[in-house]
């Protein structure tokens, strides 16, 4: 998958069948079913007649799968098991003034804030969709 993403990069790929072809002359055996599955694995779309990679949200990048807020000072984040602690690092680092700070589990994050406005802008800066205010 990793050449498919560097074809993505470099070459203006119209199909998946030009993606089979770039594929077959670098020695891989593919099918166009293959490729189809490879492509939606990756997160790739068509724009303006070409494939490219999906834009990455930092929630995405930093490994968190959802946000939650617990009450107007508490917002609960859930990760992968086992990488809380290390995420939780990772979001102190990024210095969003909203976060007051940080307590990290297995699999959750508990992230202090000043109130849920803080919430719903941590929540914005993530890329995360539940970042809805009710009422708006």
């Amino acid at each position: 998958m990793a050449l498919i993403r560097r074809l993505l990069i470099n070459l203006e790929v119209p199909s998946q069948e030009a993606l089979v072809r770039e594929l077959t002359q670098a020695g891989f055996a593919v099918t166009q079913s293959s490729i189809s599955r490879d492509l939606a694995d990756i997160g790739v779309e068509k724009v303006r007649g070409r494939y490219v990679l999906r834009a990455a949200t930092e929630a995405q990048v930093l490994g968190i799968h959802s946000a939650r807020p617990a009450g107007p000072n508490l917002l609960v984040l859930r990760t992968s098991v086992g990488a809380a602690q290390v995420v939780a690092y990772k979001l102190d680092q990024l210095g969003l003034n909203e976060i007051v700070g940080t307590v990290a589990g297995d699999d959750t994050i508990f992230v202090a804030t000043t109130g849920t406005e803080d919430q719903f802008l941590i929540m914005k800066a993530l890329g995360l969709a539940e970042a809805t205010r009710k009422g708006r």
